[in-house]
């Protein structure tokens, strides 16, 4: 009887902790929706404003004009088209903006978080296609919705997070292709997942696509060694594998020949960015670019350094065997993106977020598998959770917690007061050109104007400078916004400007000059004050 109570009471015990881990998830989720929600109506320029921007304006413009393929990013001179992912996210945020007449911005950042809720299904799915404990599932949603990288970047307006979700919602299908006879309808929903992903954005579906074509290898020769497969199952894997890949070559053809019919487009072909994109040799082998991303933006502040390292490793020499080949594959596909782009995921701190997903799923099996199954496991592993959710809370407040109490507003921030300014003084279908903002979207978006921001690198600076009505497509300029972020335009060079000496008018609002063609605006200054500075505090760093 003894014996029977001290069963009965561990079998209470274990389903108690049991609870623990779904509970925790959901208390993380709880946190995770309020700080998208009330952060939900900043600004986008806390971080990245420059990518940001990008994606908001082709949503801002299928409102304003419809949608269309060619779809517009009126940044780069008429014409407005030079497309780049094709525009799901951003069809997605303008239909919803409208339907309700939501707040743009709000709205971009709401959807964002909800994709990466949404990746709680696949997450799930994968758990029981592997046959591990549901508890893997919890625990990965408990340290996913708790990372920083995801607590910043998933309430930004960028395809990070709808690109993530397509891409893990095809891991499941893409377990039933290593069986020997996939259904149909396995194959359909990879493919389609796939591609989505891949048409969302190619740097973070195409690591996946190769990790799957070596799995069903290697899958097929440890049960069937050199032996030919079905043909079903070659028909099946092939097609799976192809369709995603040549409906993006298909897209990207089409956007480049849409590009090249833009000034600036030209040189953003995917042919003319391949360099860029990949990187050097160099780079894969320089130490402190690898440290930088492994180690500083991803291990320490989403794994707790050396502790998540050790539970893997742990998992991986002392675990289970079955989650060792799970294990690995989520450590190259945590790998294999930065690896493969290592130039983008150095230069842009985002990138990261297609990596960190694998990185977190091997942390979830690892804690699960440390120990073996038992009363010592469902004590453990609530523990290391909570230890893993309290080190994500602690980088994120140290960390990227600090761009949301940025203040940003026309009082504060260049951007918005320039943007505000052009708004108020020149005539709604006008254009403006900017120069000094690299090719960012910031000033064109919250102007609501079609701009050409004319980039110094550009061949056809100087062309623009001289000529800057020539490149909007016949419509009127309305101001010409000079920005001393960068090398060029110096201040010389703008006073300099004939237009500029005939009719000698700016506003300053540093470190920006406006110049109205227009003299009948009740904000210029009379004509013995040639410029008036709009002093504004603008904490927000000079370059995102």
């Amino acid at each position: 009887m003894k014996m029977s109570r001290k069963f009965n009471a561990n079998e209470d015990l274990i389903l108690i902790l049991k609870w623990a881990s779904p509970i925790l998830a959901i208390i993380v989720a709880v946190i995770a929706t309020w700080i998208a929600v009330f952060y939900a109506s900043q600004p986008l320029l806390e971080l990245h404003g420059f990518r940001q921007t990008h994606t908001a304006i082709t949503s801002y413009w299928m409102i304003q004009d419809g949608w269309r393929l060619a779809y517009e990013t009126p940044v780069a001179g008429y014409p407005w088209s030079i497309p780049m992912e094709f525009p799901i996210y951003q069809t997605i945020v303008a239909l919803i903006a409208w339907l309700g007449n939501f707040q743009l911005d709000s709205t971009g950042r709401l959807i964002s978080f909800c994709f990466l809720l949404a990746c709680a299904w696949p997450a799930f799915m994968i758990v029981r296609r592997l046959n591990l404990p549901t508890q893997v599932a919890w625990v990965f949603c408990a340290l996913l919705w708790s990372s920083p990288i995801y607590l910043f970047w998933v309430r930004t307006f960028m395809i990070e997070t709808a690109a993530l979700f397509f891409t893990v919602a095809a891991i499941p299908y893409a377990i039933d292709l290593c069986s020997p006879s996939p259904s149909w309808r396995s194959v359909f929903l990879f493919m389609l997942f796939a591609t989505l992903g891949m048409l969302q954005k190619v740097t973070t579906t195409a690591p996946l696509l190769i990790v799957v074509a070596f799995i069903i290898l290697a899958t097929h020769l440890r049960s069937s060694g050199l032996r030919i497969p079905p043909w079903r199952q070659i028909v099946y894997v092939i097609l799976a594998l192809s369709v995603p890949i040549i409906i993006t070559m298909l897209w990207t053809n089409y956007a480049d020949a849409l590009k090249m019919q833009n000034h600036l487009g030209a040189e953003l072909t995917s042919k003319n960015l391949l360099g860029w994109n990949f990187g050097t040799i160099e780079e894969r082998f320089n130490i402190n670019i690898l440290k930088t991303i492994f180690w500083d933006r991803m291990l320490v502040e989403n794994a707790a350094g050396v502790f998540g390292i050790a539970i893997i490793l742990g998992a991986l020499f002392w675990g289970e065997s079955r989650v060792r080949p799970i294990l690995l594959s989520s450590i190259i596909l945590f790998m294999l993106p930065i690896l493969l782009f290592t130039h983008l995921h150095w230069i842009h701190t985002y990138y990261q977020a297609s990596a960190a997903f694998f990185l977190i799923g091997a942390l979830a099996v690892a804690t699960v598998f440390l120990l073996p199954e038992g009363i010592g496991r469902y004590i453990v592993v609530p523990i290391i959770t909570i230890i893993f959710v309290a080190s994500n809370y602690y980088f994120f407040l140290a960390g990227y917690a600090n761009y949301l109490k940025m203040r940003l507003d026309p009082s504060q921030t260049t951007i918005l007061k320039v943007g505000e300014l052009i708004r108020q003084n020149t005539p709604e279908d006008s254009g403006i050109v900017v120069f000094g903002l690299d090719w960012s979207s910031e000033i064109a978006y919250y102007a609501q104007r079609k701009s050409f921001t004319v980039p110094g690198w550009s061949n056809k600076y100087e062309t623009v400078w001289k000529e800057p009505t020539s490149f909007l497509g016949g419509k009127e300029l309305g101001a010409i916004v000079f920005c001393t972020y960068y090398d060029k335009p110096t201040f010389r060079d703008i006073v300099e400007r004939p237009d500029i000496k005939r009719q000698p008018r700016l506003i300053n609002v540093a470190p920006c000059y406006i110049w109205f063609p227009s003299t009948e605006s009740n904000i210029l200054p009379s004509s013995s004050f040639p410029i008036i500075s709009l002093r504004i505090v603008d904490k927000r760093p000079t370059k995102s």
